[in-house]
């Protein structure tokens, strides 16, 4: 019933804002807050908790922590778990009723690396350190993911910019991702959103990076080889923004 947004640039937020979408013409409330402020950090939820982690503040200050929000009590600072297995900003997560997975993604900023791993936090049992899994088929940073309960699509990025669409299959997780799609064209710095049958992955920053797009993506998940289908366009430019629905 309700869209959470946590994070973000630039005086780097720990802020988070809930959308009603029973009445989503009014201003966003705000709830949280987040454990610590950090910008470029991944989300991901479960039926009962949304988790954002990762992330960094500055150059020399990136995190591996998760925080958790309650849906029950959302006004009440994030609880800490994880963490993640290991320093990372600049990636994507999906999910499943029972896992969240995080992907790619940039590690510390002190030596910049491109990662294709993947780490699997556990719903039922939040507070270990997640468990490493994948890993997809190629290095990205700067894109972005959703899925269904059976498969997890991170799309794009950077390293260079990228169309290739990564598959990861939840019922065999630790097999190297597969590439499907691809996208319409290369992309980077955009979000997505989906349903069981369809992901959206919009606008963007393109190839070079800081154009701002108003395009749209669909990928079919009942023929995900195939190159997505344009849809949309989004009424305004933008890029490294967020999405849900």
């Amino acid at each position: 019933n309700m869209g959470y947004f946590g994070g973000g640039n630039y005086s780097v937020s720990s802020r988070v804002d809930r959308v009603d979408y029973s009445n989503d013409t009014a201003t966003a409330l705000v709830k949280g807050p987040l454990s610590l402020a950090r910008n470029q950090l991944a989300a991901m939820s479960s039926g009962s908790h949304g988790y954002f982690a990762g992330g960094r503040v500055a150059p020399s200050t990136t995190y591996s922590t998760i925080d958790r929000v309650d849906y029950l009590n959302d006004t009440a600072t994030a609880v800490v778990k994880g963490p993640l297995s290991q320093i990372i900003y600049r990636f994507a997560g999906t999910d499943t009723k029972d896992f969240g997975y995080l992907a790619a993604g940039e590690g510390p900023a002190s030596s910049p690396s491109e990662l294709s791993s993947v780490d699997r936090v556990d719903f039922s049992n939040d507070s270990p350190t997640a468990l490493t899994k994948g890993p997809l088929a190629a290095k990205r940073y700067k894109h972005a993911a959703t899925g269904n309960q059976s498969f997890g699509y991170y799309a794009g990025g950077r390293a260079p910019s990228k169309s290739s669409i990564d598959r990861l299959d939840y019922a065999n997780d630790t097999a190297t991702g597969l590439i499907r799609g691809p996208l319409t064209a290369a992309n980077q710095q955009f979000s997505a959103t989906g349903n069981a049958d369809f992901g959206y992955f919009g606008a963007g920053g393109g190839p070079g990076g800081y154009s701002g797009r108003t395009n749209v993506d669909r990928v079919d998940y009942s023929n995900d080889t195939a190159t997505a289908s344009p849809k949309g366009p989004l009424i305004t430019n933008r890029y490294s923004h967020a999405a849900t629905g």
